[in-house]
């Protein structure tokens, strides 16, 4: 009977060191991953790029025909760029007048195209668009390049049919980067 005491307490000594040596490890695991959590807290969230005063964006297609002036699309509004020289901001409607098809605004950065868009959400936006049926689209949201940005164009394209002839029509203004 001796024996079977002595050999559960040998037994029982070497659980309960065991259980010691698990219970630091893992106290000193929690002890490493919470300090690695603070000082992960501490650092600095980057911040975020400013954009620079909106520049006015008024384009408008015409097309003659016969002696007369067809006004064709347009685009209004802003584009913006950010202090990090890497994103711009756009803030566009884009109006179909009379054009054939729903117009194209073709956006280039450092004379190289980047983006295009063509949409129309059949709403009436006179105060922006003026003449013709009114229909037209937005164009919103901020936009990364690959690069700096030294300058951008904003394009725009549409077709104006007048009964015979389909004339392809476009107009462009160039914007610079403020910040460079």
């Amino acid at each position: 009977m001796f024996t079977l005491i002595d050999e559960w307490s040998t037994l029982m000594a070497s659980t309960t060191t065991m259980r010691r040596r698990l219970t630091r490890l893992l106290a000193t695991t929690l002890a490493a991953l919470a300090a690695t959590l603070f000082v992960t807290s501490l650092t600095a969230v980057p911040a975020q790029a400013a954009y620079g005063p909106p520049q006015t964006v008024d384009l408008q297609l015409r097309s003659y025909s016969g002696g007369y002036q067809y006004l064709v699309g347009r685009v209004v509004g802003t584009v913006q760029f950010d202090d990090g020289n890497s994103h711009y901001l756009l803030s566009l409607v884009l109006c179909r007048q009379s054009s054939y098809v729903v117009p194209t605004v073709r956006i280039g950065v450092n004379g190289a195209a980047h983006q295009s868009f063509s949409n129309q959400d059949n709403q009436r936006r006179p105060e922006s668009c003026g003449g013709g049926h009114g229909m037209s689209g937005t164009i919103s949201g901020a936009y990364a390049y690959g690069g700096v940005i030294q300058n951008l164009t904003v394009g725009i394209e549409g077709i104006h049919f007048d009964g015979s002839t389909a004339r392809y029509v476009s107009n462009g203004a160039f914007y610079d980067n403020p910040f460079n």
